[in-house]
């Protein structure tokens, strides 16, 4: 299968999966030759600084965009109209009606479009579904999540006014697929300047209440952590993960019953490779994704923005 990979700056770590497959042929777009040179020496792809000639060659499956989010829809449309399916990195879009003009061009398509909401494929996410879905620990009545991410990747802007689409979003999203819209919305945040803050947020259903931190204002050597805590009427789903350590993802999901406690064994996975496998899954076999949707990611992308505003409002 070949992938146009669009970009060269987060598309690293999708370029780090696509190498380590074997049923790939990779060709990059970017507009730096010195960046582009770092994805041709570090992983032996061609690249090209002509982006019309990813969406001109017959040979491309797949186009991945990973570029700047205001450019999503543009290239998400080009590659529909070019014949190709499509993987785009999260948000969908900057707003919920560029969102739609994607989800009516994808459902109007023969070719697929997913988002990379990758949470939806974590292991311990789908642990969590499963029990909210089949009732094994009662009802949901509770979800405390949270995420702290220090700037792992060199400076980068994660301040109060970002934070809802580039630190909480993966995370709200699976919120979403499990409870859909809350009723209420409830915000504050504090910013400590230089592209760090810090976001508190309560998100009120009928009988469940959502509670999330997120934030910045970690420095670098304290790395990314995620969790969440599901207390349910018969019992407590815990997880503690830090996804970035150099050994690879250390993860513990324990469940707390009247009976006492026990360690639920799950395998980490690394989020971009499960994403990316689950995508060319789908293309190869032929069959429709029910995961990463555009129109998923757009329901996402109304409550990260009704976010936004209540922390303007706060």
């Amino acid at each position: 299968m070949k992938i146009g990979l669009l970009g060269t700056g987060f598309a690293v770590a999708h370029a780090g999966v696509y190498a380590a497959r074997p049923d790939t042929e990779v060709v990059v777009y970017g507009r730096s030759p010195g960046k582009l040179a770092m994805f041709a020496g570090n992983f032996g792809f061609a690249t090209t600084t002509d982006v019309d000639a990813i969406y001109a060659d017959p040979d491309v499956d797949v186009v991945d965009v990973c570029l700047p989010t205001a450019l999503h829809k543009e290239h998400i449309l080009r590659a529909l109209a070019a014949d190709k399916h499509v993987l785009c990195e999260l948000p969908i879009a900057p707003t919920a009606a560029e969102a739609e003009e994607i989800v009516r061009a994808a459902e109007a398509s023969d070719k697929q479009v997913f988002i990379d909401m990758f949470m939806r494929l974590h292991p311990a996410v789908r642990h969590l579904h499963r029990v909210i879905a089949d009732g094994s620990l009662g009802a949901l009545r509770s979800l405390r999540s949270y995420r702290k991410a220090g700037p792992i990747w060199g400076p980068v802007d994660l301040g109060l006014d970002r934070l809802a689409l580039e630190v909480m979003l993966s995370d709200l999203d699976y919120t979403v697929a499990a409870l859909g819209q809350p009723q209420e919305i409830h915000a504050a945040g504090v910013s400590a300047g230089d592209g760090r803050a810090a976001v508190e947020t309560v998100l009120r259903y009928d009988d469940v209440v959502v509670e999330y931190t997120a934030s910045s204002m970690v420095p670098a050597s304290y790395g990314v952590t995620h969790g969440f805590e599901a207390t349910f009427t018969g019992g407590v789903l815990e997880l503690h993960e830090r996804p970035f350590e150099r050994t690879g993802p250390v993860m513990n999901l324990t469940e707390y019953t009247t009976a006492g406690s026990r360690e639920i064994t799950l395998a980490p996975a690394d989020n971009y490779t499960a994403a990316i496998d689950h995508v060319l899954d789908c293309v190869t076999e032929g069959t429709e994704d029910a995961l990463l949707t555009p129109r998923a990611a757009t329901e996402t992308l109304r409550l990260a923005l009704d976010i936004d505003r209540a922390l303007a409002r706060s």
